[in-house]
C-alpha cells in the first residue's frame, strides 16, 4: 500500500469514528486561543469517576456539631433549679409586690417540679421543693416531698434533722422528736441535733426527758437555765423562776442565770434573744 492509499484510509477511519462518537480518549474540548469553544464542534466533559463526585464535601466542624446538640438538649435539673432558687428568693423580698409575689411562686414550683420530670430521683430538686412547700406553709406537701427524699436517701441525717426543724416550725413537737430519733440513730454524737431534740421535747412539755438529754452535753446550771428560757417562752414565770434558782444552786457563778433572775424584778418588757441560749444556737427560729 502506497503512502497515498494509506493516507485516504486513515482519514476515512478517523471521519467514520467521528460520526460514530466513539471519542475515548478525548477528555478535553478544542479551545480556541482564548480558552473558548471552537464553534460546530461538541464539548465533551471529564467523565465522572465511577464512586461519584471526586471532591469530598467538606465535615461540619465537630464545634459547630457540639453547639447544635447543646442548643437542642433538654435543660439539666440543676440549671431548673438554680433558676427556680432566684424566682423563690425573689418572691419573698420586702420591695415584692404580692401580685408579683404570687407569680414568682407559681415559676418557682414549675421549675421544681420539671426538674423532677426529667430527673425523678434528683437530690437538689427534691429538697428544693420540700423548702418551697415549707415557706408557704404547705406542711402536708413538704412531710411528702421529705420523706420522698429519705426514701431514695435513707442515711442523710442532716436532713432528717431539716425535717425537724421544719416540723418544729409548724409547732409539731411530736413530729420534730421522731426526726430528730432519726437523725440521732444515722448520727449518735451529733451535739446539734441532741440540742433539738431538748428543746423539742421542752416545748412539747416533757421538762425531765428535755433535762436529761442537756445534762449529757452540757453542765447542770446551763441546762436549767436553758430550760428556764423555754418556761419563759411559754409565759410559765413561776416555773421559770425555780429553774433559775437551781440554776445557780448548781453553779452560783454562772452569770447567764443570775442576770435573768434579776431581770425578773424589773418592769417587764421586750423579751431579748439570749446569745448563750445553746438551744437557740441549734438553729431553730420561732416562727410567728
Amino acid at each position: 500500500m502506497d503512502g497515498r492509499r494509506l493516507s485516504r484510509w486513515l482519514l476515512s477511519g478517523c471521519l467514520v469514528a467521528g460520526a460514530m462518537g466513539c471519542n475515548r480518549n478525548s477528555v478535553q474540548s478544542p479551545m480556541s486561543p482564548a480558552g473558548q469553544s471552537v464553534p460546530g464542534v461538541a464539548t465533551i466533559s471529564p467523565s465522572k469517576p465511577f464512586w461519584g463526585n471526586s471532591t469530598p464535601t467538606p465535615a461540619a466542624p465537630v464545634e459547630t456539631t457540639i453547639e447544635m446538640t447543646k442548643k437542642n438538649a433538654p435543660p439539666k435539673p440543676e440549671t431548673l433549679v438554680a433558676l427556680a432558687d432566684v424566682q423563690l428568693a425573689a418572691a419573698f423580698e420586702e420591695k415584692t409586690a404580692p401580685s408579683s409575689r404570687e407569680g414568682l411562686l407559681d415559676m418557682a414550683r414549675q421549675g421544681y417540679q420539671k426538674a423532677l420530670q426529667i430527673d425523678p430521683k434528683n437530690k437538689q430538686a427534691l429538697l428544693a421543693l420540700a423548702n418551697f412547700y415549707t415557706k408557704i406553709g404547705d406542711k402536708e406537701r413538704a412531710l411528702e416531698t421529705y420523706k420522698k427524699y429519705m426514701t431514695l436517701n435513707p442515711k442523710d441525717a442532716e436532713v432528717a434533722h431539716k425535717v425537724a426543724m421544719a416540723s418544729a416550725s409548724w409547732k409539731d413537737w411530736v413530729g420534730a422528736v421522731g426526726w430528730c430519733d432519726k437523725a440521732l440513730q444515722l448520727d449518735p454524737e451529733n451535739m446539734t441535733y441532741r440540742k433539738t431534740k431538748a428543746f423539742c421535747l421542752a416545748r412539747g412539755g416533757l421538762w425531765e426527758e428535755s433535762f436529761k438529754i442537756l445534762c449529757q452535753i452540757m453542765p447542770e446550771a446551763q441546762a436549767r437555765y436553758d430550760i428556764a428560757c423555754v418556761m419563759a417562752h411559754q409565759n410559765q414565770m413561776d416555773a421559770c423562776r425555780q429553774q433559775l434558782m437551781l440554776s445557780m444552786k448548781a453553779d452560783p457563778s454562772y452569770a447567764p442565770a443570775q442576770e435573768f433572775l434579776a431581770g425578773l424584778d424589773q418592769p417587764p418588757g421586750p423579751p431579748a434573744a439570749d446569745p448563750n441560749n445553746t438551744i437557740q444556737r441549734a438553729g431553730y427560729t420561732q416562727q410567728p
